[in-house]
């Protein structure tokens, strides 16, 4: 199911001019540099293809002739490849192991190109015959610096002459005719298309661009031992053309300029319609929503889809609302694929697999928005919370390499599934409060969320004076006891909240009783004050209407409750700072 989506993606962008999607027998890699050769072979100029807009210079993506798979040994690309196989030296000089390659690349130029009759190719197959592979650093060094071509990809252009050799007619003809004939593999029936009497596809293209994966690519499909073969099958029955499309199509959707894709923990996921669908270039932003202040000045990235829009079909979704109102254009019943991967060792894990219709799945990305909603602490904090960012909150320092793998798989799973969130979602944010001393507006959305979701538990967004909630209140009320310390011994080193947080909320029979006691003190230093008088009886006022809610304090409280009483000291202490300058409203 998944290489079948895959090779659909491939078909489907194949057939837009503008896609970038390469054809059979050519790939997208990263380019540096062009040789600028004359007529007769000599080198004129290295050209520097690097993209300059960005901070530092990138390589170029270009597709050019299929790249081989290097497990093991010398084996040379088509025009086009590594100093190491183009000059025959590296940052390690003219090595035997160089001269080798630079062999190797001779030798496939003169295997593939024994018919092309073509200006370009000829050059290239003079300047291969004149190069001397041990002034190669002195030769080079006269355009670009040494240190920077020897570790690069290299293509070749004839002087004069727009465009680059391998996407010459009569080399791009040649080169499909010696990728179709030179294989030697079984023909089977394709697992993806169910085409018959097709080439076995030997090996498949590694894939590149997974969060903590290899540099040389992992794969989804490959065998390296006995152990793995069934019913006689020493290789998954692909043909070449179908592996050729899927592994394109997912190494596209992996690229760096993709926006088709997200990380979150260790693995990334990428997602892709089953036709044309203008949610495909933006649903990462349903997972990283755009800043509001950000809707006035920034264009989004799709055409169709402004940031300002994004927000609005975010709220739509929150809200319950039809997604149609804000795009006339979507299919919500297009089908629509997301995929999770995650690096192990030279191989790739299926992290996450699922195939729905785009309206259950943007249904669910309201529902999470919707559960998470929470009044914000500041201002500057986003409405809608992106999923990253509610991570940072449950790790140690607050650092993403510190967020629990599993954790973060359990998350995206559960926004994108709609199952419960994971069950050490709870006790892993009263951890990280326990050790902050910090409710924050991320951690108290995820206690909400989990609440509702987890618990079928009632959580409002903002303060709710009408709960009677026993744990609640205790927040409430822990919040107005701090408030009243906060005033009465200003710039203080340490609160309540730095010393009894935890304590109150897991154990709140053993300390309610002291903190009341001291609460009385701090209230008597108020009404000494006359400035502050009447603020010390509005803090005795709201701790007895608060403590005329229940009648005794529980010796303990659950993890549920514990999460209820940090929502309800959250929800107290945000009106305190939101209402400081209308008197009664504290």
């Amino acid at each position: 199911m998944i290489l079948h989506a895959l090779n659909g993606y491939y078909k489907r962008m194949l057939d837009k001019p503008d896609s970038g999607m390469p054809s059979f027998g050519t790939s997208i890699e990263n380019i540096s540099y062009a040789l600028v050769l004359a007529d007769d072979g000599t080198l004129r100029d290295i050209e520097d293809l690097r993209e300059s807009d960005v901070k530092k210079p990138r390589p170029r993506k270009m597709p050019v002739p299929a790249a081989v798979t290097r497990t093991s040994g010398v084996k040379a690309n088509f025009l086009w490849d590594k100093a190491s196989y183009i000059f025959g030296a590296d940052g390690y000089g003219p090595s035997e192991p160089n001269r080798q390659r630079f062999s190797a690349f001779k030798d496939l130029l003169q295997t593939v190109g024994k018919d092309i009759e073509d200006p370009g190719f000829s050059a290239v197959r003079r300047f291969l015959e004149r190069w001397e592979c041990e002034r190669s650093e002195e030769m080079v060094s006269r355009y670009q610096p040494w240190e920077d071509i020897c570790s690069a990809n290299l293509v070749f252009r004839l002087d004069g002459t727009r465009g680059f050799i391998h996407d010459r007619q009569p080399v791009q003809r040649e080169w499909l005719k010696y990728s179709q004939s030179k294989t030697d593999a079984p023909l089977v029936q394709c697992l993806i298309t169910g085409e018959r009497d097709v080439p076995l596809a030997h090996v498949h293209t590694p894939i590149k661009g997974v969060r903590g994966g290899q540099t040389s690519g992992g794969y989804i499909v490959s065998f390296n031992a006995s152990a793995f073969v069934s019913y006689h099958q020493n290789k998954a029955p692909v043909a070449e053309t179908s592996a050729f499309a899927y592994t394109t199509a997912l190494n596209a959707l992996l690229s760096g300029d993709s926006r088709q894709k997200i990380v979150l923990g260790d693995a990334t996921y990428v997602f892709w319609a089953a036709c044309s669908n203008p949610v495909e270039t933006i649903f990462a932003d349903l997972f990283d929503p755009p800043a509001e202040d950000t809707a006035k000045t920034s264009a989004a990235q799709d055409d169709q889809q402004t940031t300002g829009q994004i927000r609005d079909l975010l709220k739509a979704l929150r809200d319950g609302r039809k997604a149609t109102d804000f795009l006339p254009d979507l299919d919500k019943d297009v089908q629509f694929f997301i995929l999770g991967l995650a690096p192990n060792a030279a191989r790739l894990s299926i992290r996450f697999w699922e195939s729905n219709s785009l309206g259950t799945l943007l249904n669910r990305v309201g529902k999470h928005f919707e559960q998470t909603s929470m009044v914000r602490q500041f201002d500057s904090e986003p409405e809608f919370p992106p999923l990253w960012r509610l991570l940072v909150h449950t790790a140690s320092l607050g650092k993403s390499e510190n967020i629990s793998p599993v954790l973060a798989g359990g998350m995206a799973r559960a926004v994108l599934t709609g199952a419960p969130y994971p069950q050490n979602l709870l006790p892993v944010v009263l951890e990280r409060i326990r050790a902050e001393h910090n409710v924050t507006y991320f951690r108290a959305a995820l206690l909400k969320a989990f609440l509702q979701r987890n618990k079928r538990m009632e959580v409002s967004v903002s303060l709710d004076l009408n709960r009677t909630d026993q744990p609640y209140l205790l927040g409430r009320l822990f919040a107005v006891l701090e408030k009243a310390q906060e005033e009465a011994i200003p710039g203080a080193n340490a609160t309540i909240k730095d010393r009894y947080l935890a304590a109150a909320a897991a154990t709140p029979g053993q300390v309610f009783h002291m903190l009341l006691k001291n609460s009385a003190n701090h209230i008597a230093k108020l009404k000494k004050d006359p400035e502050k008088k009447g603020r010390a009886f509005h803090f005795d006022l709201m701790t007895q209407d608060i403590i005329a809610g229940f009648s005794d304090y529980p010796k303990t409280m659950k993890a549920e409750e514990q999460g209820l009483f940090m929502i309800g000291y959250y929800h107290q202490r945000k009106v305190f700072y939101t209402r400081k300058n209308q008197e009664g409203q504290l």
